[in-house]
């Protein structure tokens, strides 16, 4: 069976396609701005190089951040458009920080970090703990942290492992406090995203996970 995720973490878009869990395709698109309007057109491309029809596909996983309001919507509209009135054809959001995390390659039961730029100052602590077979899910952590914030935030814990998507690591680097170390993860996978077991396919494709909720200024200003 053919299954794929889509997923936006950073500047990229990320998609891989699988049959029966073995990765057959993966494809990185940068992503800024009015460069989303194009993610459709990149999947469908990177398909037809293989000769895959996009109704092939029939399980679907959407990352779902933690990320941009614009970011996780676009991907998650999309993908619930594919999915939408097509019988035997299955969906569900999990959380993009999952692919991060994996490209650590966890220990069974470990507990690790991902680190995202949340601009203004400010970057997003992300939890992740792995199962017994290394497979990732939330730990339940999560904190949106200012350079001060992060200075107490990390004098109280243990040490773990830390990634971040190589495009951030400078924005987030400058924030953290000394002898905190991170690993920046160039090429992000999708493919941990629908290979993980731990989600249910519910088709529901609103369990977004925002940095911060968009924010609409009043009219007239």
């Amino acid at each position: 069976m053919l299954s794929a995720a889509l997923d936006s973490t950073g500047n990229h878009a990320e998609f891989a396609l699988l049959d029966d869990g073995e990765v057959v395709l993966e494809a990185l698109r940068p992503m800024r701005g009015r460069e989303g309007a194009a993610l459709p057109d990149f999947v469908l491309s990177e398909l037809a190089k293989i000769g895959v029809k996009l109704e092939a596909i029939r399980r679907w996983s959407v990352g779902a951040g933690p990320g941009s309001f614009t970011g996780i919507r676009l991907v998650a509209a999309l993908v619930a458009g594919w999915c939408f009135g097509r019988e035997g054809v299955a969906g569900r959001c999990l959380p993009g920080a999952i692919s991060l995390g994996a490209a650590l390659s966890p220990a069974p039961g470990e507990r690790l970090g991902v680190l995202y730029d949340g601009r203004n100052r400010e970057f997003i602590y992300y939890g992740l703990a792995a199962d017994g077979n290394g497979e990732l899910a939330p730990s339940g952590e999560s904190e949106v942290l200012t350079a001060p914030a992060a200075r107490e935030f990390f004098r109280e814990r243990a040490p773990e492992r830390l990634a971040v998507a190589a495009c951030e690591a400078d924005a987030v680097a400058a924030l953290l406090p000394e002898g905190v170390a991170f690993t920046p993860v160039g090429e992000i996978s999708a493919a941990p995203l629908a290979r993980n077991s731990r989600f249910a396919f519910d088709n529901d494709f609103t369990k977004l996970v925002y940095i911060r909720p968009a924010v609409f200024p009043p009219k007239g200003t």
